[in-house]
């Protein structure tokens, strides 16, 4: 087209979008229809295309829908007047009418995905979702591939001791934080792998030998883990969150304060507890750690729990699931699968050490008097030489 046609084009088309435009012969200019919005392989070629069938579906009245870049997931609710029958409810669409109402666009569906009906039992974004069980699990093709990722790095890498570069380490690294999300009591088990990646220096050429005692043991145990198909994540409501006045301290030159209401609990250090790795940040873990027994001693379950502590790499740390400090890892571990038998979900909050009244009880000084609690449960091994008798 010439110079003016193409301006009369162009006017008419949407200023918002990157349109590509590649001149020609000399006066001449091309407009490419195929690709518009980047590149082929860029994820927002079909992410924006699907992010318009899911505007389109929702002004024809269906949804809720899910969507994760080109992965689409639909879901229907009863309706007391629908026209199509399933089971013992009526609902406003079935699978065919649903892709009908947005059969002009020409969408390509793939044969060999999704689900060739609505059915509570489905996979979305490589996970296998149980409505009714409020369950979710790998897949089983996904559980036996990630198995065999991790078998094979074990084999390449750790048993034979030759070198790997950064992008294998990144490879097992990603997939093992895919399966965390059902396996979530192994976060603690990744940041040995993530401390290992970041000695290449962001170097793809670099090869390293796997020296990491800590990151054999942990994929290892992910290949334990992952042989047990039957494990799966519970999906339950947290509920309201509850303030109990739960808070807690740490300090070196003491020990350890917890207070729950009016009550309260301390832990002093004995001589022994400081040792390579072990630092405010670590202690100030423990401190949650052992505010989980005393809940538990307290028989308290099914909770959504307001935590307050006064050390932002705590809260991070346990946000985060793990840490590249070993023995705050260590305390993660405990404290998760004390938490997942509780079916405590823990909300923790920074409060300055000022306004924190657990922070003269780390420091010696005793709470309210009768409202001590003192702990009846076994420290665990790791702990046993940090303080002295607690039940004196």
């Amino acid at each position: 087209m010439d110079i003016e046609a193409f301006h009369r084009t162009c006017s008419v088309l949407p200023s918002h979008k990157p349109w590509l435009v590649v001149q020609g012969r000399p006066g001449t200019f091309y407009i490419d229809h195929n690709h518009p919005f980047g590149a082929a392989c860029a994820s927002s070629n079909s992410g924006m295309i699907a992010n318009a069938v899911v505007d389109i579906w929702e002004a024809e009245g269906v949804g809720p829908i899910l969507k994760y870049e080109d992965d689409l997931k639909v879901f229907r609710m009863p309706s007391a007047d629908g026209a199509f029958v399933d089971g013992e409810f009526r609902y406003d669409y079935d699978r065919e009418d649903m892709l009908h109402r947005i059969e002009p666009l020409g969408v390509p569906w793939h044969p060999g995905k999704g689900d060739n009906r609505f059915t509570f039992i489905t996979t979305f974004i490589g996970y296998l979702w149980d409505i009714p069980q409020r369950t979710v699990s790998l897949p089983e093709e996904k559980w036996l591939k990630f198995r065999e990722r991790v078998r094979r790095f074990l084999n390449d890498f750790c048993d034979t001791h030759h070198p790997c570069h950064l992008l294998d380490v990144q490879k097992i690294h990603g997939s093992l934080c895919h399966v965390a999300f059902v396996y979530t009591h192994g976060r603690s088990r990744l940041s040995s792998i993530s401390n290992f990646a970041s000695k290449f220096k962001n170097d793809e050429f670099r090869t390293l030998y796997i020296s990491s005692r800590s990151m054999v043991s942990d994929l290892r145990w992910w290949l334990n883990i992952l042989s047990s198909p039957s494990i799966v994540r519970l999906l339950r409501p947290r509920g309201p969150l509850q303030d109990l006045g739960l808070y807690v301290d740490a300090s070196t030159s003491w020990g350890i304060g917890i207070v729950i209401g009016d009550e309260w609990s301390s832990f002093q250090l004995s001589p022994s507890w400081k040792i390579q790795g072990r630092d405010i940040c670590w202690l100030e873990t423990i401190a949650i750690e052992l505010l989980v027994y005393l809940l538990e001693e307290k028989g308290l379950q099914d909770a959504y729990l307001l935590i307050h502590s006064d050390n932002q790499g705590t809260i991070g740390a346990l946000g985060k699931g793990r840490s590249p400090n070993t023995h705050i890892n260590l305390a993660i571990r405990r404290i998760h699968l004390a938490l997942t038998g509780l079916l405590i979900t823990p909300n923790f909050v920074y409060i300055e050490s000022g306004a924190n009244p657990a922070d003269p009880v780390s420091r010696g000084e005793p709470g309210l008097v009768g409202r001590r609690i003192v702990p009846t449960f076994m420290l665990p091994e790791e702990l046993i030489d940090c303080f002295v008798d607690v039940k004196s």
